[in-house]
């Protein structure tokens, strides 16, 4: 008889994991010399984006037997847009106030492209000076677009070749995209070019995708992951991650060749981990970590205009009281953000949520 995998449910440890992900990205904005690899943090929440977007399109399919695609895509707008939204429009209000004319339409511009999902194009395909509002709507774009073409993708794959089919095309394209950015190296392609575009930064939501196929494939990983050697997997990888966020740097050659695809690979293995309740998931759903991971959303899309308001040219304090005062404006406006707004709009998205099932973000 066949088992079935019981469904994810809720998982602190995950928001634990948001947290560090998040923390990794504000400091390397920050510029903080310890977190220059910070920017990775950005592929922990891809990778982790993949699993639950993929766990949830194939326990909604396999136990309904269909996909209710309209109210998938309502529930990741209830989810995301209205942040995004008020986001835009501070910094649209900001720009009309404080910057000169030339900077007030980019930012115009910027909130178009990040309000429908392009902001990833506009960095990829046009240069455009630095330090913009909303640059960092980068990453949003390119999870809004997996969250378009993903689930009519997994309909497909799954009607040809069940989840374990949804599976091998999630590992298909994690390869095409990894050897995609290969090529692109190879022809000198800007490196804008490979970072931004979707294309060729697919394989960790990709590779998150195989893991959630593969963790209803096999509904007892949990108790392999949990054996003398392999229950060591998860904090290995958790170093691992943590040491490349403290060193890997941005224009290494080597991240573009095949440093990207080695560390969503790791950062899979650790979210298995995670999924497993091993050893890391102890440590990663204590409350503090729990806590900011829920506001992880908010603190990504405050955090660098935040940072561009408040800088050392119009604010001369010494850097770390001035990174301290960012890091806690980026907290209160995230806070306010998840209580005024996400809050109200996230119990509407719970009730078009599948019975039983996690709530992603």
């Amino acid at each position: 008889m066949k088992t079935r995998a019981a469904a994810l449910g809720y998982r602190p440890e995950l928001d634990g994991l948001r947290a560090l992900a998040v923390a990794a990205v504000m400091l390397f904005h920050a510029n903080v010399s310890w977190a220059k690899g910070g920017f990775l943090g950005v592929d922990v929440f891809f990778v982790l984006s993949g699993f639950l977007i993929t766990r949830l399109l194939l326990e909604e399919r396999e136990t309904s037997g269909h996909l209710a695609l309209g109210r998938f895509y309502l529930r990741r707008i209830l989810r995301l847009f209205p942040a995004l939204v008020v986001v835009c429009l501070a910094c649209a209000l900001y720009a009309s106030i404080w910057l000169p004319h030339d900077q007030l339409l980019r930012t115009w511009r910027d909130v178009f492209a990040t309000a429908t999902y392009h902001m990833n194009w506009v960095q990829a395909l046009h240069t455009q000076p630095l330090f913009g509002l909303l640059d960092h709507a980068w990453s949003l774009s390119i999870e809004e677009q997996f969250y378009v073409i993903w689930p009519l993708v997994v309909i497909v794959a799954h009607r040809v070749g069940g989840v374990r089919g949804v599976g091998l095309v999630a590992l298909s394209g994690a390869a095409a995209s990894a050897v995609m950015r290969l090529v692109f190296l190879h022809h000198e392609v800007p490196v804008r070019r490979i970072y931004f575009g979707l294309d060729t930064h697919a394989d960790g939501l990709l590779l998150g995708c195989a893991l959630a196929a593969l963790t209803l494939l096999w509904p007892t990983m949990s108790k392999a992951l949990s054996g003398r050697v392999t229950r060591w997997v998860g904090p290995a990888a958790l170093v691992v991650i943590g040491v490349a966020a403290a060193t890997v740097s941005l224009t290494s050659r080597a991240l573009y060749q095949w440093g990207y695809l080695a560390f969503v690979a790791v950062t899979a293995l650790l979210v298995a981990d995670l999924f497993a309740r091993g050893l890391t998931a102890r440590l990663l759903r204590r409350e503090p970590l729990v806590a900011i991971g829920r506001v992880s959303y908010g603190l990504y899309l405050w955090h660098w205009p935040v940072y561009l308001v408040l800088n050392g040219g119009r604010i001369h304090w010494a850097f770390v009281p001035l990174t301290v005062l960012r890091l806690v404006v980026s907290g209160l406006m995230a806070v306010l953000s998840f209580r005024l707004v996400e809050q109200p709009f996230l119990r509407l998205k719970s009730r078009l949520e599948p019975a039983g099932r996690i709530s992603v973000t």
